[in-house]
């Protein structure tokens, strides 16, 4: 069945342990760029990375491209932290989709990092295959589906790639939902949602983003109707002092009697208390034990 669940949008490097993701793109360099953070937040952190990277990828491509963004893959790959795998588990040609073989793929391989002695598993994985024939689009939902507890219980973290110039909007509505969590499309992107009296910031607020944050934290809290309580920076990657300070400006022309909480990172705080957050009587800053 399909799920009727939002996903929770995050960057790349916001990703936890257990993670199943989707990655909608329509740019193969802002996918390079999210591969190259993914795999090298992998390798820091001891995990075996590997790379369904496609169709004719290359091993020794993969490593130029990663390379680019300052990731050494090349002795990865030779250390058999990095693998890069171009056929597809569970699909055949001949015999179509097969959800629970691919399944017992992804416990294999996670049993074998382990083995290793890998800290754990991560994946990226080109889904173009999705659109072969013999892949039924509801068979596909269902098998992203059930792949959010398996993996969350292996410690699996995963993002499926999605290109938007392939996949039919209808399509891509239904496996989105079957996703918890959802990849930004580009390293320097800023998402911003509000839910009820909660304003949610994902992704990085800085020079590439500034004009976006300032509008959108402008209308928010400047604009017709109630302005949110609470702004949860826990998902934002960066905030740079401009944008720090176009936050305390807003909050400081709230009602005198107004109150407005901000939930965030050590990082974000200091730079916060840093541009005066802790001078302005309508803000609260609530501080993250940890990163």
């Amino acid at each position: 069945m399909d799920s009727g669940a939002v996903p929770h949008t995050v960057s790349v490097d916001r990703m936890a342990s257990g993670d199943h993701a989707c990655l909608g793109f329509d740019s193969h360099e802002a996918r390079w760029a999210i591969r190259a953070a993914f795999t090298e937040a992998g390798l820091c952190l001891g995990e075996r990375v590997i790379l369904f990277a496609g169709p004719g990828t290359t091993p020794e491509e993969t490593a130029v491209r990663l390379a680019e963004h300052g990731v050494p893959a090349a002795q990865a790959l030779r250390d058999d932290r990095l693998l890069v795998i171009n056929e597809i588990p569970g699909y055949d040609p001949e015999r179509g989709f097969d959800p629970e073989g691919r399944a017992a793929t992804w416990i294999e391989f996670t049993e074998n990092a382990n083995m290793m002695g890998f800290s754990g598993l991560r994946a990226t994985g080109d889904m173009s295959w999705a659109l072969e024939p013999g892949v039924d689009h509801q068979e596909l939902v269902d098998y992203e589906t059930g792949l959010t507890p398996l993996f969350a219980d292996i410690g699996f973290t995963a993002i499926c790639e999605y290109d938007l110039r392939l996949f039919p909007p209808e399509l891509m509505c239904r496996v989105n939902a079957a996703h918890p969590t959802e990849v930004l499309p580009s390293l320097d992107a800023l998402h911003i949602t509000r839910t009820g009296t909660i304003l949610h910031l994902a992704g990085n607020a800085d020079l590439a983003t500034r004009e976006q944050f300032d509008a959108d934290l402008r209308k928010s809290l400047r604009g017709p109707g109630p302005p949110p309580r609470l702004i949860d920076l826990t998902a934002l990657s960066f905030i740079d002092a401009h944008c720090a300070t176009t936050l305390i400006r807003l909050a400081a022309g709230l009602s005198p009697t107004a109150r407005l909480a901000v939930h965030c990172p050590p990082t974000h705080a200091r730079v916060l208390r840093l541009c005066g957050a802790d001078d302005i009587p309508q803000l609260t800053l609530y501080v993250e034990s940890s990163w």
